[in-house]
């Protein structure tokens, strides 16, 4: 996994789930980095991968934001 430094992944992940309304519709979690689908107002898909450290920490979070 990447470093604890700033991931512009999650920055935009974050900004469209607290901020826009979006809602994670799949998750997946690996040893080479994890992948969230999220889901916008108007049925829209977005994919957001990463390795980085505070996007693993971030995802394991959202089953229980999300109920995921």
């Amino acid at each position: 996994m990447a470093g604890w430094g700033d991931d512009p992944v999650l920055a935009e992940l974050r900004g469209l789930l607290y901020e826009q309304g979006w809602r994670p519709v799949e998750v997946t979690e690996a040893a080479t980095g994890d992948t969230v689908v999220v889901e916008g107002p108007d049925g829209d898909r977005k994919t957001f991968a990463s390795d980085h450290i505070a996007f693993h920490r971030f995802v394991e979070g959202l089953h229980e934001d999300f109920d995921i």
